[in-house]
């Protein structure tokens, strides 16, 4: 089985380029391929509870990871971009974090890195 990582780095507000790479990514599990989502840098701010993206007409970013998850995906998110953006592991939702070594191990073992 193909194994992808797809990297999102934008926040999850202000462009489409989060919410187009979280789409891609329910898309490429919902195939068959084995689908890693990565949270760097910005994107770490979608992991913190309570958020309500209604209010900019957005829909509800842990339904998003729920729908990723139930396709197969796994979502991961950088632990040094939590801490530098003052985020507390007890904030998040539904990823799990992960450091700077595994990521290189995941860009390692991925067929494919698709960023956005």
């Amino acid at each position: 089985m193909q194994k992808l990582l797809i990297l999102l780095k934008s926040s999850p507000y202000g462009t489409t380029d989060f919410g187009e790479g979280l789409r891609a990514a329910i898309a490429f599990a919902g195939m068959d391929i084995d689908t890693t989502i990565l949270l760097i840098d910005d994107a770490a701010y979608a992991t913190m509870r309570n958020q309500n993206p209604a209010v900019i007409g957005m829909g509800s970013l842990e339904e998003a990871f729920r729908s990723a998850r139930e396709f197969g995906a796994k979502i991961l998110v950088h632990s040094e971009a939590l801490v530098r953006r003052g985020i507390a592991e007890k904030e998040i939702v539904g990823v799990k974090s992960v450091k700077s070594h595994n990521i290189a191990e995941l860009v390692h073992d991925a067929d494919a890195t698709i960023t956005f």
